[in-house]
């Protein structure tokens, strides 16, 4: 039997794996598509060239322009990856300002960073309240989460999403 615990747990977190190594995610685009199926893009960001300070007229305070010197902006280069993630269905979706988010607690259930994936969360919580879903229609369900810079985008699905991972080129 723990062979098999293993081996699921080791399924479960293929999913989010490839998100492992990004430091940061932004939102590209979340959508329905005619078929039912719900899309979410997130692009790969990295710590990009200096921030551009010029615009907050901070000139005549030297300390801050001397800290400021050294932020570096959040860009996605050449390089980083685009990650087309599909449910081909799904029993609910949110998208909360990450200034607002409060996230997961931590006796929240999953695996995965900014990409995680969870078999126990408030979020499925919710999902059982608010709606008519069940273990026996559709089917057992999780709940993904993509932490992005700027928006946490919350998914129940039954489904398992699929990944095509591209590499943007400069």
């Amino acid at each position: 039997m723990h062979d098999l615990t293993q081996g699921l747990k080791n399924f479960m977190s293929e999913l989010t794996d490839i998100f492992q190594d990004c430091k940061y995610l932004y939102l590209g685009r979340v959508g329905e598509m005619a078929d039912g199926t719900l899309q979410l893009i997130v692009m790969e960001a990295v710590d990009g060239g200096p921030a551009d300070t010029s615009k907050l007229g901070l000139d005549s305070i030297p300390a801050l322009t001397e800290i400021l010197a050294k932020a570096r902006a959040i860009e996605h280069l050449p390089g980083c990856r685009t990650f087309d993630i599909r449910w081909p269905s799904y029993i609910g979706y949110s998208i909360v300002n990450e200034s607002y988010a409060l996230g997961e607690p931590e006796t929240s259930v999953g695996t995965g960073k900014l990409f995680r994936e969870y078999t126990q969360s408030d979020y499925l919580d919710y999902m059982r309240k608010a709606s008519w879903a069940s273990d026996r229609h559709p089917g057992p369900y999780k709940h993904w989460a993509a932490y992005c810079l700027n928006h946490v985008i919350d998914i129940a699905s039954p489904s398992e999403p699929k990944i095509v991972v591209t590499i943007t080129k400069s």
